[in-house]
């Protein structure tokens, strides 16, 4: 047995040993982040620290996160930098950096901080690893080919008129909430067009929006909270809760679609193979994206049950609330410039007449409608923040982001730079004529991302989007009690909304 001063000195010596091989390994951990460190001291941004870095910056709500990260990016000259913890992050804001970031091969990986979207879309095309990525993209891009959009139109319109009828209980009142119909009016498109079910959210309401806004709040809070990193503090909130809860509710909805559509094709199949040689089946229905896939998948492509969940996940999310918000947005700004309004009515009446459905060949001839829906887009971008790891030195015009570090593509501030936009809370369609775009530089909009890693849907949005204004905007006249653009306070979990609500107040065209 050892004797206390033994003890004494064996305890003392593993404890000198400890503290010795805990400072070697904080060296270690240190040196080998030297080249990070080197390049970060050669970029601005604000005090920093200990362990902390700039983290108490992503305290608080979700609106306090949206301003803040626009404080600390538009107060310090693009890239600006800034730790949360132990992690390096430039904000850039610049069109010309934004390029070569967006194109960069080595800018393709979806910072670590997505992760914590997993949770409700797995690893479909938003959150997937890069090799992941590249296979599932190839083999989804087809499904957004052009015939295969036109046949969706009737499915945006008849949705439009369900939403007409809906929205004839506002008429006459006071301030609504506008989402509130438009989210139900888009969960029955995504419904109908990416997975050939019909939910009738409109009539008979609808929970997944709920789920869908509730979750995608939670994972915002998660990336920007330092403290919510850890999995065990995480797990002691009620957001974990919440979490878990809405993610087996999500994931059973879509989970239990996928595996009677994929048991329906594959019975299918089987009877096909009585069929007499050279039997060719007319095509009589329209194909929805989750159709398309599971026929992929059974010639070649070979995507799991669970694959092809995420990916609908993906399709539900991203289709669903975005082009909801971006709709709703619009509502608003047609209520502030009711100048603006009447010749978007003026031009739908033209190509329309007062009663006539829209059809796919009419969506190209609402010009001045898309230039209104582009600059609401520039003023309220649906994703403010983009967040790409850096994988290799990428070197921009006048400085290297260094590998091991995240860039943050700060596109509301790129899109509120009065460098680029002069007078930025002007709300000027005609800043989208053509000879207009053609002065800026091809990567000042970018409300859907750009290069390789862009979204895949913007086509989809655009159709679904003016067939649901030209159905609406030639029965209901719109106000709001926003008065200007600076009014809107803003908030983001992931997709950018208005803090208030988006506001609007209807009446009946005469």
């Amino acid at each position: 047995m050892l004797k206390l001063h033994e003890f004494k000195n064996v305890f003392g010596t593993l404890f000198f040993a400890f503290l010795f091989t805990l400072l070697v390994s904080y060296l270690q951990y240190h040196w080998k982040r030297r080249h990070l460190y080197r390049l970060a001291s050669k970029h601005s941004g604000p005090f920093t620290l200990p362990f902390l870095g700039n983290a108490l910056y992503f305290v608080g709500s979700t609106s306090d996160i949206l301003y803040n990260a626009l404080s600390l990016i538009n107060g310090y000259k693009s890239p600006v930098r800034v730790w949360l913890g132990s992690k390096l992050f430039f904000g850039i804001t610049e069109a010309k950096d934004l390029e070569i970031i967006m194109n960069s091969p080595y800018a393709l990986k979806k910072e670590e901080l997505y992760k914590y979207a997993e949770p409700v879309v797995g690893t479909g095309l938003f959150t997937a690893s890069v090799p992941k990525w590249k296979r599932h993209r190839k083999i989804i891009m087809p499904t957004f080919n052009q015939k295969i959009l036109d046949d969706f139109v009737p499915v945006f319109v008849e949705q439009s008129n369900i939403l007409l009828q809906q929205l004839e209980k506002e008429v006459g009142k006071s301030v609504f909430n506008v989402f509130h119909y438009v989210s139900r009016c888009t969960l029955d498109i995504i419904c109908e067009t990416a997975m050939g079910i019909t939910v009738k959210a409109q009539t008979n309401d609808s929970d997944y929006v709920k789920w869908a806004n509730k979750a995608m709040e939670i994972v915002f809070t998660r990336m920007f909270n330092i403290w919510y990193h850890s999995d065990f503090i995480f797990n002691l909130t009620s957001h974990a809760k919440d979490l878990k809860d809405i993610k087996k509710k999500m994931h059973d909805f879509t989970g239990a679609v996928v595996k009677e559509k994929r048991e329906a094709y594959q019975k299918k199949l089987e009877e096909m193979r009585y069929l007499p040689e050279g039997y060719v089946e007319e095509e009589t229905k329209r194909k929805t994206f989750l159709q398309q896939l599971i026929e992929l998948s059974e010639s070649g492509a070979k995507f799991t049950d669970e694959e092809l969940r995420e990916e609908v996940d993906t399709f539900m999310v991203a289709g669903s609330d975005t082009t909801a918000s971006m709709n709703s947005f619009v509502f608003i700004m047609l209520g502030m410039y009711p100048d603006i309004q009447e010749k978007v009515y003026e031009e739908v009446l033209d190509v329309l007449g007062p009663d006539r459905p829209v059809e796919h060949t009419d969506l190209n001839r609402f010009p001045y409608m898309e230039r209104v829906m582009r600059e609401t887009m520039r003023l309220f971008p649906v994703g403010p923040l983009l967040v790409r790891a850096i994988t290799k030195d990428i070197k921009l015009e006048k400085c290297i982001i260094p590998a091991g570090s995240s860039v943050v593509m700060a596109i509301i501030a790129l899109h509120w730079d009065a460098s680029v936009w002069p007078d930025p809370f002007k709300f000027e369609p005609d800043r989208f004529l053509p000879e207009e775009v053609a002065k800026r530089h091809p990567y000042s909009w970018l409300p859907f991302s750009g290069g390789p890693r862009n979204c895949v849907g913007p086509k989809y949005a655009f159709m679904a989007m003016k067939a649901l204004i030209a159905t609406v905007i030639r029965k209901y006249k719109f106000s709001t009690p926003y008065k200007k653009i600076q009014d809107i306070k803003l908030k983001a979990d992931l997709m950018l909304k208005p803090v208030d609500g988006y506001k609007v107040s209807l009446e009946l065209r005469n």
